[in-house]
């Protein structure tokens, strides 16, 4: 962890501005519109943002009406959630930890929600992390978490280096982001089978970029600021069709699950 938490304190400054790329445009609202039915509206439940870095999903989720917690294990994004919030007038709602997700400093069933969004493929112990976010939601209570898919990372591998694809495909090898970072993936059946193991009734999994990857679509037309609005429009239409079909989600690049804590 001490790697991840080096490589986000060195990116702390630039993160935001992934947000405005195409690829997170349509991310981002494929999470917002199948996360925020689950928020809970009470002003005195409590929602855990677990390693929610800048605060990107602390802010839209308070308006929604709860108190907000959000735990990250980098204090340099952690510093530019803080200056959002204060920001934002957003203080009395937010409240930020320092912390790692796999040992959360908090009691049991502290909170009425968990969200983890593109956190679990940078944690070694998948397993532990979601044990631990499970300990401290209530019963009953609603968690949204993300992985991130195996099948279209190691296959689109595949074409420049066959056998590195071939492990990455199989789980004997890990991709690492730029070089630098270990990535943990899991396929579609063994993420639903992880949570259901650990006491998650899945409501519904959601496909993330199913248009939106090399398999489909040069990088260079979704890893961007510059794009046209039209064509973009289009990627939305198309993934919003897709995302909620489950014989597409083999295809996305993370997928996202909603459950509740039985």
């Amino acid at each position: 962890m001490s790697r991840v938490r080096q490589y986000y304190n060195d990116k702390c400054a630039a993160y935001d501005n992934e947000e405005h790329l195409l690829y997170f445009k349509v991310y981002d609202d494929i999470t917002w519109k199948h996360t925020k039915p689950f928020i809970p509206k009470n002003e005195y439940a409590r929602v855990l943002d677990a390693a929610g870095g800048t605060g990107k999903w602390s802010l839209p989720i308070s308006r929604e009406g709860p108190r907000v917690v959000l735990v990250d294990l980098s204090d340099g994004m952690l510093g530019v959630a803080r200056t959002k919030i204060a920001n934002a007038g957003l203080n009395n709602r937010i409240e930020t930890h320092l912390g790692d997700i796999t040992r959360l400093d908090f009691e049991d069933e502290a909170f009425d929600m968990v969200f983890c969004d593109h956190a679990l493929c940078f944690v070694e112990d998948i397993e532990k992390a979601v044990r631990e976010l499970l300990r401290v939601l209530k019963r009953n209570s609603p968690i949204v978490v993300s992985a991130q898919n195996r099948y279209p990372l190691s296959l689109s591998i595949l074409a420049d280096d066959f056998e590195k694809g071939k492990k990455m495909l199989y789980g004997e090898e890990q991709f690492m982001m730029q070089g630098r970072v270990p990535v943990q993936t899991l396929r579609p059946q063994e993420f639903r089978s992880l949570l259901e193991s650990n006491g998650v009734q899945i409501k519904e999994m959601v496909g993330k970029g199913i248009v939106l990857t090399p398999l489909v679509l040069p990088m260079e037309r979704f890893w961007t600021h510059n794009y046209d609005q039209a064509f973009a429009d289009s990627v939305m239409k198309v993934e919003l069709d897709l995302c909620e079909r489950s014989d597409a989600l083999a295809l996305a690049g993370h997928i996202q699950a909603i459950g509740y804590k039985s």
